[in-house]
Formats: C-alpha cells, structure tokens, sequence
C-alpha cells in the first residue's frame, strides 16, 4: 500500500507543479524570469512539487478553520453573542452535528467521486483499483483527523471547552463519514446507484439540513443539551463501533474496480465532465433567439457612436437579458425585505425595533452585502464568452489602446448597473429606520448611503480589474486561475474582518471609502501597464 500511495502523491505532485509552473509564468514581470524549459528541470520541479504540496496542506488547514469560523461560529457570534458560553457552545455544536454528521454525510462520498488522479491512476497507468482506494482512503481518513483536530481545538476553546472536546469532536466526525462511505458503498453494491448524483435527494437534504442547523439561532437555544449528549459515552460508541466496522467493510470490500468504473463512465474528469461544465457555464451567459428584439436590430440606433464604443453598444444591447434581469432580481429582494420590515414593524414592534438597531449599527455587515449584490463577475463572464472569446484571437483586439478603451466603457456601464441596487438599499433602509422613529440624522443617513454606493463602485472596479489583470476564465468558463481566487479569498477575508470593526460608523465609512479608493488606484495602474499582457484567451 506505501508503494500505491507513493505514486499517487508523486502524479499529484508533479500534476501540482505542472500548475503552479504554469500559472508563476502568468504573473507580469516575475513569470518572465521563468522559461518554458523548466518543465524538464527535474531537480526544479521537485522544488515546485514541494512547494505545491506545502501550499495544499496550508490551504487544507485553512479551509478548516473557514468552515469552522465563518459558517458555524460567526453566525453564533453574530446572533447569540450575549448568551452564556455554555449556550453558545451548545449552538455551535448543534450546527456542527447538522452540517459535518447529516448533510455532508449524504452529499459528499470520496469512494465514489470523480477525480483527475483517480482516471490517471486506475484507467490511464492502471494501477489496481482496490490498491488505489485503500491507499488514497488510509490517506484521506487520516489527513482529513489531522486537518481538522487544530480547527476543532480553537473553536472548542474559545466557548471555554475542554481542548480534548476538538481532538474527539474530529475523532467522531473522522470515523462517522469512515461510516458514511462504507453506506455509499454498499447503495452502490447492493442497488447500482451513486448517491451524491442524486440531485433531488442531495440538494433536499442540503436545504433541510441547513435550515434545522441554523434555526436554533432565532429562537436563541438548541433543541437538545448538545455538550452533554455528543460528549458522552453512549454517543462515543455508537460512532465508535460504526465506524470500525465501517473500516473492516472497506478493507475487504473486493469489488472497487465497478466503483472506479461506474463514476469514470458517468462524470469522466477529462472528457464528459469537462463537457458538461462546459454547457453548464454556456447557458447561463449566452444569448437567445427571443432575447433579441425586432427594435434591436434595426439600423440607426447606434448613430452616433464608432469604433469601440460601437461595439460595447452592440453587446450590452444585445445581451440585456443577462444585465436587467439579475438587477431585477436583487430590487425584488430588497423590496420583498423592505416588506417583511414594515410587516414586522405592524406585528411586532419590539423585534422591528431590535432589527433597526442592528441595521444602525451594522455597517460593516454591507461590505458583504455588496459584493454579492454586485452583478461584475456574471458581466464578465457574459462579456468572455460572447465577445471577447473571438475577438481575442486577434492582435488588434489585444492592443494597449484597444483593452483601455473597453475597459473604460464597460466600468462606466457596470458601475451604473450595480449602483441601481445600490441606491435601492439606501432609499429601503432610510425608509425603514424613518418610520421606526430611531434617531437617525442626515449626516448618518449621508455616512450610510456614501459608503454603500462606494462599496457598489468598488466591486464594480474590483471585478472588471480581476477580468483583465488574471482572465480567469478558460474556453469552457471555467475559472482555471489559481491568483485569482486567491485575491477573491483575501477580499472576503477582509470583509469578513471588518464585521468585527467596533468604533463608530463615521470612522468606519472614511476607513472603508479610503482603501477603496487606494485599492481602485492601483488596480487601474494595473490595468493601464500590464492588462495587455495578461488579457487573453487560456
């Protein structure tokens, strides 16, 4: 099995390094500084494969510390933070049971998922398939104890547990999804059916298991004396003996190479999965027949307008489904919200006047709200796929001059689409806190709407510069650019930071209103040096 596993790390390695070679050569000025002969450098892609594996287990640490952090404890912190410790932890558990024991239990089964080093190891280097799962299931069921034990051990601590309460919370939740794939295993034994491609059933369980998770945190308590019920005896063994047993089934479990085969049939990570995301991506941004009217095709209504200019007029007109209807989409949600507050405010004034206090003092939560309420990516991605594709293929459309003039028009139009939305918060909110009677001036109200109408401009700037600067997207949409999530990650991160800022709200728009416009500077820098380097098609 050490000499199966050996393998299997040693393709993921090199299939890492591959990648990161490959992606380090996209970065302006330092990816110049590497030639395409260091793919032959073996001494030097075994640096990079070190170093891709360094990378891989910081970001397995990570992930779990995001999970556990912005999924299960902020929320309880956001919500419940006044309650005792004790409460809070039992809150905290009660998700965690729900989300990492039920719903991931269903919708996630590494047996029987489709991955790249499962196709090359099994069906390209066949490599026996029983060998390939016990090695890579040792290996996962190990990694993913190790991987969570510091996450559990932080979160446990700060609600005041014990730190052995994280290392048998992982123990538990390692030998319960142990449990889980020996079940997924015999579905499939015994009924011939991969459970995890069961949309209905798995997104059922998903939005059930979420609501049931976060429902608790409303009626401010969980359902059952979590602490004392998971940290038990009775509940330790009835995990315990599960998942052992759950080990021995896999062990001699000697049918692999049906599994193997069914799921490299079904979703091929190299031919039909590659297809379908392919067509899933398509139809979400391309353009139909009844979308473009009569009206729009007629000549003369662009009079006036050349060069550039000319054909950004075409695009958005063309595609204005794509524009109009996710703006659409989100002033229904505002007003639907704005609703649901007057509604509150008639039925029960004491819970409208908690929500209003909340609303005056959570500004930091609309960093968030405004990068999902942002349309840039899904504009971006509508822009790749119905123009820029074809039209990068030339070397006229990948001049400075070129790049700089569309980049100027479309900010210009997507900043005013997502400033719609934008302006729409502000007018429901001021109304809403009007009507409360609260204490609200027209400075604070002006403090408010600046920074929410800056935050909308920035994303604006934010994602058309990581468009141009990185161009994520592949000729199948996917998002195959690695510096790209990142710098997605470190925003979030950010603003997930600024929930925590304390000090009044005046203090926090100029903080925020200044490393927006710092950020907005330099990304323009960006795009006018090296976007006509970066700004093409992958």
């Amino acid at each position: 099995m050490l000499r199966t596993l050996n393998t299997v790390m040693e393709v993921r390695g090199v299939s890492g390094a591959n990648r990161l070679i490959y992606y380090f050569r996209g970065i302006p000025v330092l990816g110049k500084t590497m030639k395409d002969s260091v793919y032959s450098n073996w001494a030097l892609k075994k640096t990079f494969t070190v170093i891709a594996l360094i990378l891989r287990i910081l970001f397995a640490f990570s992930t779990r510390f995001a999970y556990l952090g912005l999924i299960i404890y902020l929320p309880v912190l956001m919500t419940a933070g006044d309650l005792p410790l004790t409460q809070q932890y039992d809150l905290y558990l009660h998700i965690l049971v729900l989300l990492s024991f039920a719903v991931s239990a269903v919708s996630n089964a590494i047996i029987l998922e489709s991955k790249r080093d499962k196709y090359i190891c099994v069906k390209l280097m066949r490599m026996p398939a029983d060998k390939y799962m016990h090695a890579t299931l040792s290996l996962k069921g190990i990694s993913f104890f190790v991987y969570f034990v510091p996450a559990m051990m932080v979160f446990a601590g700060l609600f005041g547990a014990p730190l052995w309460h994280g290392i048998l919370l992982a123990l538990l939740l390692t030998l319960w999804r142990t449990a889980a794939e020996a079940l997924h295993l015999l579905v499939f034994d015994r009924k011939g059916i991969v459970v995890v491609k069961q949309n209905a059933l798995v997104w059922s369980v998903i939005g059930i298991g979420y609501a049931l998770a976060f429902l608790p945190l409303y009626t401010g308590s969980a359902w059952l004396d979590m602490d004392t019920v998971l940290i038990s005896l009775p509940a330790v063994l009835a995990v315990l003996l599960p998942g052992i047993i759950a080990v021995i089934y896999i062990a001699r479990y000697p049918r692999f190479r049906n599994a193997v085969d069914a799921v490299t049939k079904i979703d091929d990570p190299l031919l039909d999965m590659s297809r379908m995301m392919k067509e899933a991506n398509r139809k979400q941004v391309e353009t139909k027949e009844q979308d473009i009217s009569a009206e729009q095709l007629q000549p003369g209504q662009f009079t006036g307008k050349n060069g550039y200019a000319y054909l950004n007029a075409i695009f958005f007109s063309r595609h204005r489904r794509l524009l109009v209807q996710p703006i659409q989409r989100r002033l229904m949600i505002i007003a639907g919200l704005s609703a649901a507050g007057l509604l509150l405010q008639l039925t029960a004034p004491e819970l409208f006047a908690q929500l209003i206090r909340y609303l005056i003092g959570g500004l930091p939560v609309f960093v968030i709200v405004m990068n999902f309420t942002s349309i840039g990516e899904l504009v971006c991605k509508a822009m790749f796929f119905n123009c820029d594709l074809s039209l990068l293929r030339y070397g006229f459309y990948r001049e400075r001059a070129a790049i700089l003039s569309n980049f100027r028009i479309r900010l210009l139009r997507l900043s005013g689409l997502n400033l719609i939305p934008a302006a729409a918060i502000c007018l429901a909110l001021n109304l809403l806190i009007f009507l409360s009677g609260e204490g609200w001036s027209a400075a604070e109200a002006l403090i408010f709407s600046g920074t929410v109408l800056g935050l909308s401009l920035f994303f604006s700037v934010h994602h058309l510069f990581m468009y141009y600067i990185f161009q994520p997207y592949s000729t199948e949409l996917n998002m195959r650019n690695p510096f790209f999530t990142i710098v997605n990650s470190i925003i979030t991160g950010v603003a997930v930071i600024a929930l925590q800022f304390k000090g009044a709200p005046g203090q926090f728009a100029l903080f925020v209103l200044l490393a927006a416009a710092a950020y907005t500077l330099i990304a323009l820098v960006l795009v006018y040096r090296y976007s006509h380097r970066t700004f093409r098609v992958k």
